[in-house]
């Protein structure tokens, strides 16, 4: 592109954003929203398993332990 065309095709540029001005069209292209780094804090996030003292839940937990356990066991070796 030549130095003539470069200087065309930026006063053009630079009528459509005047046209867009005037019209009270202004969109910010280029407007990013900030990070909120304060929701990314540890401290504010949920913290560990809250679980009630009910029979079934302790029965599923011990059910759960049990099954880890015979997967761990190696049953070929004996």
């Amino acid at each position: 592109m030549s130095l003539k065309q470069t200087l065309k095709k930026a006063k053009q540029i630079e009528r459509q954003l005047d046209k867009q001005t005037e019209s009270g069209a202004q969109h910010s292209l280029g407007a990013v929203k900030p990070r909120n780094y304060l929701a990314l804090d540890p401290l504010l996030r949920k913290g560990g398993i809250h679980e009630k003292e009910d029979i079934d839940i302790v029965r599923k937990k011990r059910r759960r332990e049990t099954k880890q356990q015979l997967r761990k066991t190696d049953w070929l070796s004996e």
